[in-house]
């Protein structure tokens, strides 16, 4: 299922006109410790997405970062249903974009995909979903991992020895970040925390790239 994420991330990405603008020494899951509380537990509003997803001026020095891809309402639930392993009910907004690391030939990125939704409880059916479908295949290949990045909701894990993936909730927002072969100097961890911290920001009604 993770190569499927994948897919479907990028696909919307190139498909889609742009609308606007690990630590593999942890161990276990977990909860992030709950930073989604009041502003985030808010549907987003209609710019929102936009700019809690990655944007190309953040991207870490070494990587490019793609144009994000945005789309909201019925279109956004349209290729939700189409992608066919996320919570559509209640959806809002599907942003997506990537992360490539210039030295490695293709061979390092980060995907990003966002999800809003009209409220916690949606979100949390959307995060619900999105736990079980990329946990979906054999068990015995994930190591799950324990990042605390200050979401409301946390599933993360290591794959194959390659991959690195968390599921975040944020209040009414849950974000799927997955990386290939991440350095340890932008990890996991690093590239959740952002993406939480942008979701947050965002949701204050601040631009995070202000």
């Amino acid at each position: 299922m993770l190569q499927k994420a994948r897919g479907v991330a990028m696909g919307l990405a190139l498909i889609l006109a742009p609308a606007g603008c690990s630590d593999d020494g942890d161990s276990g899951g977990g909860d992030g410790g709950g930073a989604g509380g009041g502003a985030a537990d808010a549907p987003f509003a209609p710019s929102q997405p936009a700019q809690a997803i990655p944007s190309k001026l953040v991207a870490p020095k070494g990587w490019k970062g793609m144009e994000p891809s945005v789309r909201d309402g019925a279109e956004a639930r349209k290729f939700c249903e189409q992608a066919a392993q996320w919570g559509c009910a209640g959806l809002t907004a599907f942003a997506t974009t990537r992360y490539l690391m210039l030295e490695s030939g293709g061979e390092t990125d980060a995907d990003f995909t966002l999800l809003a939704y009209d409220s916690v409880e949606s979100a949390k059916a959307g995060m619900k979903t999105m736990v079980a479908e990329n946990h979906e295949g054999d068990p015995g290949t994930i190591k799950p991992l324990t990042i605390d990045v200050g979401a409301d909701e946390t599933d993360a894990y290591a794959k194959d020895g390659k991959f690195t993936v968390a599921a975040l909730r944020v209040g009414t927002v849950v974000a799927l970040v997955i990386g290939e072969s991440l350095p340890k100097e932008h990890d996991l961890r690093s590239f959740a925390t952002t993406q939480v911290q942008r979701i947050t920001t965002a949701a204050t009604g601040k631009n995070p790239d202000a």
